[in-house]
């Protein structure tokens, strides 16, 4: 028996690509403009998913999940990586779920927000892929060492308040969050603006930068920036000289001798 739709047609089978274009739709429409990254920084985002290999062990994170769009674009691009790779074998089903942990979490301080984001994840069938959390973002990030460990993101979305992006990465910096190359994507750095944390990753050694002047969605005449950098580790661009041996005991912690007792 074909299930129709209230217009009298078969009803569409929802997918994540379905819900996607939905949300396109709804956005197109007069007065429903929705600031989500579509088109130009989509494929941006796209690309950099895809330029991060699945490793085992390694997450992806984003700040500000707003209606869940971005959250369901990135779970679904993990989702094909699994199918491509259950296919031709490169990745085996029993070492494919992280031991249990998500592949992608998402933070959002709004619980309105965050219950239609997760409403929309459930729909798009891939609440197993990604997981909401709710609260500052600045609060949320220690959670994220105690649920995955050290080194365990291979990708950042920003597009949370652009004026706390330098403050939220200088936080995964100070907890060691990051994996060498961890690839970091933040939207909307000049509209409402993000001046700092522009300036940091376009100076620091320790990024590798490009800045790509984008319309805004589904507003032409709105010129946006979108920062993509990758991570190139704590000791990029210090000299060999200069870095600390690994046996070398941090200041104020020399090693000490101790008096070996008499065990006979």
């Amino acid at each position: 028996m074909q299930i129709m739709g209230s217009t009298g047609g078969p009803r569409p089978r929802i997918t994540a690509d379905w819900v996607l274009k939905e949300i396109d739709k709804f956005a197109q429409g007069l007065g429903k403009w929705l600031k989500v990254a579509g088109d130009d920084k989509a494929e941006i985002l796209k690309h950099s998913i895809g330029s991060r290999p699945l490793t085992e062990h390694k997450t992806m994170v984003e700040f500000g999940s707003f209606v869940g769009y971005t959250a369901t674009r990135m779970g679904r691009a993990v989702e094909l990586c699994y199918e491509k790779g259950y296919a031709d074998g490169s990745i085996l089903f029993e070492d494919s779920r992280l031991q249990g942990a998500n592949r992608i979490t998402s933070m959002e301080i709004d619980p309105v927000h965050a219950c239609i984001a997760r409403h929309v994840l459930d729909m798009s069938r891939l609440s197993h892929i990604v997981e909401v959390w709710i609260g500052q973002v600045k609060d949320l990030i220690p959670r994220l060492i105690e649920e995955h460990g050290e080194m365990s993101l291979n990708m950042v979305f920003m597009d949370q308040r652009g004026t706390t992006f330098h403050d939220d990465l200088s936080q995964l910096e100070e907890l060691s969050l990051m994996f060498p190359n961890c690839r970091i994507v933040a939207d909307n750095c000049v509209k409402p603006g993000s001046p700092v944390y522009c300036w940091h990753t376009t100076v620091s050694e320790r990024y590798k930068t490009t800045n790509y002047s984008l319309n805004e969605f589904l507003e032409s005449t709105i010129e946006d920036w979108q920062v993509v950098c990758d991570y190139l580790g704590p000791l990029a661009g210090v000299p060999a000289a200069g870095r600390p041996s690994p046996w070398e005991a941090p200041r104020g912690e020399e090693w000490r001798s101790y008096p070996i007792r008499d065990l006979r």
